[in-house]
């Protein structure tokens, strides 16, 4: 067993909302012994989520520390829990760093414990930390583990499940088409049938969209145009909108709603991705971060709009199923994964940098097992 890890930390104070790599602090760190209940894992990936440069420039990831909460992929080393065995492949929540000490009593970092049904599903108190079955490890890579069946995956699925049955007759907007979750969402809604338009920033993104997801059309939310393109693109107005953006870009779409439409409000990349924060309103209101303004509640309230907001862990007892049918349409090709994976521990701090500098498709994702 290794006694000590490497560990990223954030070192320096982020300074007029620009992220480099200098905000980042190469430490290592001394290991616990395992205790009752506790397994030690090698990291295989992680997850880098967009809101990750405003936890920083805001103190939620506190200076001098890493950062909690990144969704992992890893391979227990040792354990002394009968929850985990030696090579089993896990799903969980680590720091930047290469080794770690995980715990079943532990809940969420950011989100506390787990309903009774996923404690009992995944063994432990937290919905994101589970081991994921060895046919599923054989049958995908770490990277689509982490994606298709992962957060980015299951909001999708049970974001579309939610506002759904999705018909062939459904009209479907999908912001964000090229993020994680928007590409998946455009896809599922095209292979239930249904007439998808996706936006995207600027055309090169769009004609993207149209020639990798299959959907029917992609509209530049950024274009001086795009509320006439809007309207020509659904004459009849749109059934279902998935909203990971929020912003300037909700209450334009929300308008071309019809009466009894549907809208999943899942991010807030508008504001993850701003050259300028936002100051975040005390207390903190999500379904306003999100979009959903006063003044966009009372046109949801006066077409009679069902709006789906939650965390996906709501649903994370149904888990099995989901990747299930998630592993049905990956395996017929109607679903492709969508990730860029940066190869290297010590490339973390530049990767994440990079993601708001040069966006590209798809979940950001860094490989620390190279090789």
């Amino acid at each position: 067993m290794p006694k000590t890890t490497r560990q990223w930390i954030y070192g320096k104070p982020v300074e007029n909302d620009k992220l480099g790599p200098e905000q980042f602090e190469l430490r290592e760190i001394p290991l616990p012994e395992l205790m009752d209940g506790e397994a030690l894992v090698r990291v295989k990936l992680i997850n880098i989520h967009a809101n990750t440069r405003m936890r920083m420039a805001t103190r939620n990831i506190p200076l001098g520390e890493t950062d909690t909460g990144n969704y992992a992929c890893a391979e227990v080393i040792e354990s002394r829990t009968p929850t985990f065995k030696k090579g089993d492949i896990i799903a969980c929540q680590t720091g930047w760093q290469e080794y770690q000490v995980i715990s079943t009593a532990a809940g969420a970092a950011g989100h506390g414990v787990a309903t009774e049904l996923t404690k009992t599903l995944n063994g432990t108190n937290s919905p994101w930390t589970y081991s994921f079955r060895p046919a599923m490890v054989k049958m995908w890579s770490t990277e689509v583990l982490m994606e298709i069946f992962g957060t980015s995956g299951t909001t999708a699925y049970f974001g579309m499940r939610e506002c759904g049955p999705l018909m062939p007759s459904d009209r479907v907007a999908v912001a964000g088409a090229t993020g994680s979750v928007g590409s998946i969402v455009a896809q599922l809604a095209k292979t239930a049938g249904s007439y998808v338009v996706g936006f995207a920033g600027g055309q090169d993104r769009c004609d993207w969209v149209v020639e990798n997801l299959g959907i029917d059309r992609c509209i530049d939310y950024r274009a001086a145009d795009f509320k006439d393109q809007l309207k020509d693109a659904f004459p009849n107005g749109i059934d279902v909108y998935s909203d990971g953006v929020g912003g300037s870009l909700t209450e334009a779409v929300v308008e071309q709603i019809r009466q009894n439409g549907r809208l999943f409000s899942y991010g807030a990349a508008a504001a993850f991705y701003a050259d300028e924060f936002i100051p975040l309103s005390q207390p903190f209101n999500m379904r306003k971060f999100f979009g959903i303004s006063d003044e966009v509640d009372a046109l949801l309230k006066k077409k009679n709009i069902k709006t789906e907001f939650w965390m996906v862990d709501t649903f994370y007892h149904e888990r099995l199923k989901a990747e299930d049918d998630l592993s049905r349409l990956v395996l017929s090709g109607k679903l492709k994964a969508v990730h860029n994976v940066v190869e290297g521990f010590e490339n973390l701090p530049q990767a994440i940098t990079d993601l708001y500098r040069n966006h590209r498709s798809g979940k950001l994702q860094v490989r620390f097992d190279v090789g």
